[in-house]
């Protein structure tokens, strides 16, 4: 009987140290405020659950919580096609630098693919401000990168670890949308420059061009003592291209016109067919009008409708070295008026329908190459479209799609959209 009892009693502590043992060997597996869990030894990573559980226990302490979010994807290295190595170590190296500079503070995890989450022992300004500049100074030096990061600090933004989360996440995307808004300024910035460029130097080939052939015979002149009066119309000729080079380059640069007015294209296209309609017929040309939507109104500047329609006329007969017929047409086509200018010429080769809309680029022996470039540019201050469709020795049409009045963006949108199909 008695040692029944005693078997009882031992098995009894037996349990009962197990249960003891098994208790205090799980508060050691949980993190607390005061120490850290374990971290790799490189990177000083801990597993999501890990930072969860300090971060809760964290939150239980009256002092502030504070949370970061840093995006390690906010590089250069993401125009990159093919996966990068260094991309791929680059969230351990930064945690490596964390861990090293925030060792008795700092609790950090993978946050997504490329995001860590960083957990702070103590949340004040002060160590905000302190993580910001090792964000913004050290680890830019040291990685030659510019990060986006968001914070939160309890109670302020949230008192849950969710919430904490959520709104470090929501500042960190505002500041990489903010770095990116100023990325796109600097490259649209860096493309107008480089076109003012391509323009400058265009158009310096283009003078000196004319000027080198006036310096030419008037060396000659001078040195041979002989009369300019041979080469005079010469002259003045080079003179006069210089001239109209000049003014279609200021017509060019000049800033979108703002003065429209509503009126229907139908007038515009007369008023060109009285200007064209007798050195059309001198030339032994038709000029023909295909009206199906004669009382289409839209906001257009009229004289520079005119010009457009006056450049591609031109360009039509001139591609007509026999007899041949420019057919303009008017029609509408959804939330678009359409203009056509159709020749019967030679046509435009394959290889450059993409450039001849380029400043300076030109086909013809003569001309300064900025007509179509003015072309493109009234088109685009109207907010419409113009297109080209040519074949050899058959024609081409050029296709000028004009917004109606009143249409919202996202129906002229999906309008063209339909047309190009």
């Amino acid at each position: 009987m008695l040692f029944g009892v005693l078997i009882a009693v031992c098995s009894g502590l037996f349990i009962i140290s197990s249960v003891i043992a098994h208790i205090a060997d799980k508060h050691k597996r949980v993190a607390t405020p005061d120490k850290p869990p374990h971290r790799e030894p490189l990177a000083g990573l801990v597993t999501y659950d890990v930072f969860h559980r300090h971060m809760d226990g964290l939150l239980r302490e009256p002092s502030p919580v504070l949370t970061a979010l840093i995006d390690c994807n906010e590089t250069n290295m993401l125009e990159q096609s093919q996966p990068d190595p260094e991309r791929a170590r680059l969230p351990s190296q930064i945690a490596g630098l964390l861990s090293v500079s925030f060792s008795d503070k700092a609790v950090i995890t993978r946050y997504g693919d490329g995001r860590l989450a960083v957990v702070f022992g103590r949340g004040g300004a002060a160590e905000l401000e302190s993580v910001r500049r090792f964000i913004e100074s050290e680890i830019s030096k040291l990685t030659g990168l510019q990060l986006s990061y968001g914070f939160s600090s309890s109670p302020d933004d949230g008192t849950t670890r969710e919430q904490l989360l959520a709104k470090a996440e929501k500042n960190m995307i505002a500041m990489k949308q903010d770095i990116w808004m100023k990325r796109e300024v600097i490259i649209a910035r860096s493309e107008r420059l480089r076109i003012v460029g391509e323009l400058a130097s265009g158009m310096a080939h283009e003078i000196r061009n004319p000027l080198t052939t006036i310096k030419g015979f008037l060396q000659i002149s001078r040195s041979n003592g002989y009369n300019i009066e041979p080469w005079y119309n010469m002259i003045m000729e080079e003179i006069d291209r210089m001239s109209e080079l000049t003014a279609e380059f200021l017509r060019f640069s000049k800033p979108s016109a703002t003065h429209f007015v509503l009126q229907p294209v139908h007038t515009c296209i007369q008023r060109v067919i009285s200007l064209t309609e007798s050195e059309t017929t001198r030339l032994g040309h038709r000029l023909v009008y295909e009206a199906s939507h004669p009382s289409i109104q839209i906001w257009m500047d009229p004289d520079k409708l005119v010009q457009l329609l006056l450049n591609l006329i031109k360009n039509a007969i001139e591609s007509m070295h026999e007899q041949g017929q420019v057919t303009i047409a008017l029609k509408q086509s959804g939330a678009f008026a359409v203009v056509e200018v159709k020749d019967t010429g030679t046509g435009i080769a394959p290889d450059e329908l993409d450039q001849i809309f380029q400043p300076f680029y030109t086909s013809k022996d003569t001309g300064t190459g900025l007509g179509l470039s003015i072309c493109h540019k009234i088109v685009q201050d109207h907010g419409g479209l113009i297109e080209v469709e040519s074949e050899l020795d058959k024609g081409t049409t050029f296709r000028i799609s004009l917004p109606l009045p009143g249409v919202p963006e996202a129906n002229r949108t999906a309008d063209r959209s339909e047309t190009d199909l």
